[in-house]
């Protein structure tokens, strides 16, 4: 009797010593979910939204959410929208997706607020066509049959086709140059690329 139960108690202990082992070595604790960062709209984006004015306003930023929240299409990088605008308005936490961009007409991506994109045929010898590439900038006068007019300084070229050159203007800028069509023909000269200076003002050229 006395070495059955002392077998007993030894196969208890022995029980326990196993049961112990198993809990701390073999059952796996519960991990925490997996994360992943996405990118949500800091502030409401309003629909064509170019995204060079979302990245320069911060209206992004990345948050940590677990994997399983992360919605379909939502994007790891913001520099994959570049050259693209808002194609529906965004609210302010929701997380941004390739298919809330659509790409910009190029020149639309280059304009906001009051500026305006207007195009005027030129030939070679009015419009410098053969040598004006985007991004030069350019004096506009208006040639009359006694006189010439500066109309406009500065101002930026957005695309030239085939003599038909497009200028970023404001839109009081617009109406300016638009109106003296009516007066003359436009001419254009080419400004340097930098340190541009001038000597004359606006609407003072006469011959």
């Amino acid at each position: 009797m006395l070495v059955a139960l002392l077998s007993a108690v030894l196969a208890a202990a022995l029980i326990y010593l196993f049961v112990t082992h198993y809990n701390k070595n073999t059952v796996q604790q519960p991990t925490a979910p997996a994360q992943a960062t996405v990118w949500v709209a800091a502030k409401p984006i309003p629909q064509g939204t170019p995204e060079s004015l979302i990245a320069a306003g911060s209206y992004f930023k990345p948050t940590q959410i677990p994997v399983t929240q992360v919605i379909g299409g939502a994007i790891a990088d913001p520099s994959q929208l570049v050259g693209e605008v808002a194609n529906s308005t965004i609210a302010a936490g929701q997380q941004i997706t390739a298919t809330d961009f659509i790409k910009a007409p190029a020149l639309a991506a280059d304009l906001k607020g009051n500026q305006r994109a207007v195009a005027f045929s030129f030939d070679s010898e009015h419009g410098l066509t053969a040598w004006l590439t985007p991004g030069d900038t350019v004096d506009v006068m208006v040639v009359m049959k006694s006189s010439t007019e500066l109309v406009d300084q500065n101002v930026p070229v957005l695309q030239n086709a085939q003599g038909l050159v497009v200028l970023k203007l404001t839109d009081k800028q617009a109406l300016l140059l638009t109106a003296a069509t009516t007066k003359g023909s436009l001419w254009l000269s080419l400004r340097p690329a930098l340190n541009a200076k001038s000597s004359i003002k606006v609407n003072s050229v006469g011959s």
